[in-house]
């Protein structure tokens, strides 16, 4: 089969490897029938999220169609279109009954592999062996495409996650309009934002987000527009989807006294000098963490089917998996105004 891989640092490079085998009883090998780049990708390609094994096959965003299953798998059959998370669960352990599936015992992430061979082989190739099929694996109606389906695997619930703490009437700003933002603040105006700041310095992602009905800003004009909403409180809640130190220090500055920041940025840095006596002063709320992405797809599932959210509006670009080196430049580069990127083995 064909995968997309990571082959030195800064670049990938479409190879031949062998389709998986159920290795567990608990098993299943999908075949992936449309894929995406994260930016969590380009952390990996770019060294900024250290540690990944040369030669590892990318990629933890996918739909696709069951192949074959272990002889444990109780819930799934070959044929049976699915989604998955972009990490496995149990569906057991004691973080999986709380919902915190992201933080499962035996979590472990699609497309990304140490030096020691701990983690798993990603999905972007034709095919992708799933363990712990039965709790991680989401069975999707006919009714709902490939493409709408793959966003509940990762960016949407990540995006709609971090924007639950908006309350209905609030002034929301978002930081960051890359696609995690886009989808923040989407899921900001389905839960009851009065206004959205949404705040980007590439134009295109501005107009992306003003199409959803947002304020567009830019990072220097963000904090004379928020005042002028708030009467000079500052924001409700700041959705921060970055991942970087400047874009946390303008969350904190837009935010009111009492208000809430939650991150959905991906931070790779070892430390953040947190300005501790503007964060005490502020009496701020900060969420933070890895999204618990298997247990929001049941309550995202539902809204996607109503219609109420559409993450396909940020789909840019369509390309062969055999293009893939192309489409992580053209992400990587925001060329041709790119902003998501799928991938059709």
């Amino acid at each position: 089969m064909k995968a997309i891989v990571l082959h030195q640092p800064g670049a990938v490079r479409v190879e031949d490897r062998p389709e998986p085998r159920a290795e567990s009883p608990t098993d299943a090998v999908v075949r992936v029938t449309c894929a995406a780049i994260c930016g969590s990708d380009l952390h990996i390609v770019t060294g900024r999220d250290r540690g990944c094994r040369p030669g590892t096959i990318m990629g933890h965003e996918f739909v696709g169609v069951v192949e074959d299953v272990g002889s444990e798998v109780r819930n799934l059959h070959a044929g049976d279109r699915v989604v998955a998370p972009f990490t496995v669960n149990c569906g057991a352990c004691f973080f999986c009954r709380k919902g915190l599936t992201g933080r499962c015992v035996q979590s472990l992430g699609f497309g990304f592999v140490d030096e020691t061979g701990h983690g798993l082989p990603g999905a972007q190739a034709g095919w992708v062996r799933v363990p712990l099929a039965d709790a991680t694996l989401v069975p999707l109606p006919s009714t709902l495409d490939d493409r709408k389906a793959l966003f509940l695997g990762d960016i949407l619930s990540t995006a709609y996650g971090c924007a639950q703490v908006v309350e209905r009437g609030d002034v929301v700003a978002v930081v960051g309009c890359g696609p995690v933002g886009l989808l923040a603040v989407q899921s900001a105006m389905l839960l009851g934002a009065a206004h959205v700041v949404a705040i980007d310095g590439v134009d295109y992602r501005r107009d992306k987000a003003a199409s959803f009905g947002a304020r567009a800003a830019t990072p220097e004009d963000a904090p004379r527009l928020v005042r002028e909403l708030t009467e000079g409180r500052g924001a409700d809640a700041v959705l921060e989807a970055v991942g970087a130190g400047p874009a946390l220090e303008l969350a904190i500055d837009l935010l009111r006294p009492g208000g809430t920041i939650s991150i959905a940025g991906y931070h790779t840095a070892d430390v953040f000098p947190l300005p501790i006596q503007a964060a005490y002063r502020k009496n701020l709320t900060l969420k933070i963490g890895r999204c618990h992405a298997r247990s929001s797809i049941d309550r995202l599932l539902p809204r996607l089917l109503a219609g109420e959210l559409d993450p396909t509006a940020i789909i840019t670009h369509t390309l062969p998996l055999s293009d893939g080196a192309r489409a992580y430049q053209l992400f990587a580069g925001r060329q041709e105004q790119a902003i998501k990127v799928l991938l059709i083995p």
